[in-house]
């Protein structure tokens, strides 16, 4: 049950910042296909980031994860609940800063930092998407989707470090010839 409930919490989360009986908005046809991504990828890239910790081992990973997605993401609704600024499309509060672009940016940080730049660049650049997407659809300001960013970013320079890529290190002596060998992954 205790390696159960951080992701139970995630899906919770995740489920009321996407909307509660339509996550993606399937049955609302005045949203964009460009919204409809938008709110797909909020969800995926922290999902990828947490499968990634699950493909690799890394439970070292998992327990930085959380503290990066957790603190990004309550930091957010707290600002939310502080400042309380109208959207763009006049509709109540709440648009600042964008959770969509902070759930995006923490799970696209947390691959880059952890993982490296051959998964973090593309990543990172399916959340800029998802902040373009938010502004797209009149959602946010683009201020509201730079400070989502900048939470999102900060939680994981804080709490996330890189993966030690470093598998093996050993000495051989064969015969009077010395090595040293180095094992890593890419």
């Amino acid at each position: 049950m205790q390696k159960i409930f951080p992701l139970l919490f995630f899906i919770c989360i995740s489920t009321i910042s996407a909307g509660l009986s339509d996550p993606f908005y399937l049955n609302d046809h005045n949203r964009s296909s460009i919204e409809r991504v938008g709110d797909f990828f909020q969800i995926a890239l922290p999902l990828g980031a947490l499968g990634l910790t699950k493909a690799y081992k890394d439970r070292d990973g998992k327990k930085q994860f959380w503290k990066s997605y957790l603190s990004s993401v309550g930091t957010t609704y707290l600002l939310k609940v502080v400042v309380d600024k109208e959207r763009p499309n006049g509709h109540c509060c709440e648009s600042f800063p964008s959770g969509h672009t902070t759930a995006a940016f923490s799970g696209a940080m947390f691959i880059q930092k952890r993982y490296g730049s051959s998964y973090g660049f593309p990543s990172l650049l399916l959340a800029s998407f998802v902040g373009y997407s938010r502004v797209y659809a009149k959602k946010h300001y683009w201020v509201d989707v730079i400070c989502g960013a900048t939470i999102g970013i900060l939680g994981n320079i804080f709490f996330t470090n890189k993966k030690n890529p470093v598998e093996a290190l050993f000495f051989q002596d064969s015969k009077g010839d010395y090595r040293l060998n180095l094992i890593y992954s890419l």
